[in-house]
């Protein structure tokens, strides 16, 4: 087999509503684990899962920044779309993931002398239903799309 297309993280897309975020954030990542308060019964192969949005940036006072989206957008559920490869069509093999953030973090204020400061939030993505096998796939709330 030959080997497998790396993803540089370089030109990542990170767009929240109709804008893009890229230039302000410095890490992306979206990770899941178990719902809570979902309970597995015997006929269950795992209990219901919830996504993470997890996002690094920098702090900025300027109003259309992604820290201060944070604070504006905080107890509002906005759509998300994270495309690893930078591009703005998905295909099999550059997939875009999409989702509903719901924005139940503020970001911090962190200062250190001498240094640019930056935050980093967990927003929780809204769950959804398990279709793996619809078009495109839908992971708990998480869509993979993988064409126009």
């Amino acid at each position: 087999m030959a080997a497998s297309t790396r993803i540089k993280a370089t030109n990542i897309k990170l767009t929240i509503a109709s804008t893009e975020y890229s230039c302000d954030a410095t890490m992306v990542e979206l990770s899941i684990g178990d719902a809570p308060g979902d309970v597995r019964t015997f006929c269950e192969v795992q209990t219901g899962q919830q996504w993470t949005l997890s996002l690094e940036g920098i702090t900025s006072g300027d109003s259309a920044s992604l820290y201060q989206l944070l604070f504006t957008n905080y107890g509002t559920e906005v759509a998300f779309k994270v495309a690893p490869y930078g591009n703005t069509t998905a295909t099999s093999s550059q997939p875009i993931y999409e989702g509903t953030a719901i924005f139940d973090q503020l970001p911090p204020l962190s200062l250190s002398a001498g240094d640019i400061s930056t935050f980093k939030v967990d927003l929780t993505v809204k769950p959804g239903v398990h279709t793996p096998s619809a078009t495109p796939p839908i992971f708990f709330g998480l869509t993979k799309k993988t064409s126009a």
